[in-house]
């Protein structure tokens, strides 16, 4: 059965199909099936044990299961995160993201192994893969007035087998130049998702100076959230699409987080 729902935004009406959507999360399993970033061991589960010393698993002999695990949030899967993932506000990813509907934009990017006019605060080596405002700015001009506030970024080539098993401790990311994350902001982008572990290089000094411009440090209020390890799938389009969150309620800078497109008709 069809649900169709109509969506207003900024005066434009969208009529989707809500049994059609596309999931753009990495789902959190107990083996090893899942990226690694800075050394992320596999999610392991044990089951509660009360003060009584009794272990809840059915397969103990207790009446139900209370699994317990102990997840890194930004390092193994995909995840929503906020400003206070760099500073010491009580800004918290919950207050942040909703489950309303927002306008957003998928496009499909081949890193370049050359920064070209651009530059980063840190050094950039030989070995570096990097998006820059050029790309960018070929990708997202025609859409200057769709009031785009999401962008989805998949990096090519997009091998979906070897990103779920991919250690980038081993192999490391490609990351956007400075110039890329401010042409975002003055495009008026507020959620970046991309496919990546960081829109940082792995080791730029501690400095995370991506994450400190998107994020606009000096301007208090900031909402803007950042999405990593996101998979989007090769039959998923570039185009516009609407964009639902689902996170946990979480107080704290991140939460596991599904990524979920829509496509739309304008009415």
């Amino acid at each position: 059965m069809k649900k169709i729902a109509e969506i207003t935004l900024e005066e434009k009406k969208y009529k989707i199909d809500l049994n059609k959507f596309y999931d753009l999360s990495i789902p959190i399993t107990m083996d090893s099936k899942s990226p690694s970033f800075y050394d992320k061991k596999p999610l392991k589960i044990k089951y509660y044990k009360d003060r009584n010393g009794k272990v809840w698993n059915l397969n103990e002999g207790s009446s139900c299961n209370v699994p317990v695990i102990d997840l890194n949030i930004h390092c193994g899967s995909t995840h929503s995160e906020c400003r206070s993932h760099i500073t010491k506000e009580n800004i918290y990813i919950s207050e942040i993201l909703d489950n309303s509907f927002i306008s957003c934009l998928l496009i499909s990017l081949m890193p370049k192994n050359n920064i070209g006019n651009d530059t980063y605060h840190h050094n950039v080596d030989s070995n570096d893969f990097i998006i820059n405002q050029l790309a960018l700015k070929n990708k997202l001009d025609k859409f200057k007035n769709s009031n785009i506030k999401a962008l989805v970024v998949r990096t090519l080539p997009n091998d979906i087998d070897q990103i779920i098993l991919k250690n980038y401790d081993n192999e490391p990311n490609s990351f956007f130049s400075n110039e890329a994350i401010k042409y975002l902001l003055s495009f008026g982008i507020e959620h970046l998702i991309v496919d990546t572990p960081s829109i940082d290089k792995l080791n730029d000094g501690g400095n995370l100076g991506n994450h400190k411009i998107f994020w606009n440090l000096n301007k208090k209020g900031n909402k803007n959230t950042i999405t990593e390890l996101a998979i989007i799938k090769n039959e998923i389009n570039d185009g516009l699409y609407l964009l639902c969150f689902n996170i946990l309620n979480l107080r704290l800078d991140a939460s596991p987080s599904r990524p979920i497109l829509y496509k739309i008709n304008e009415i």
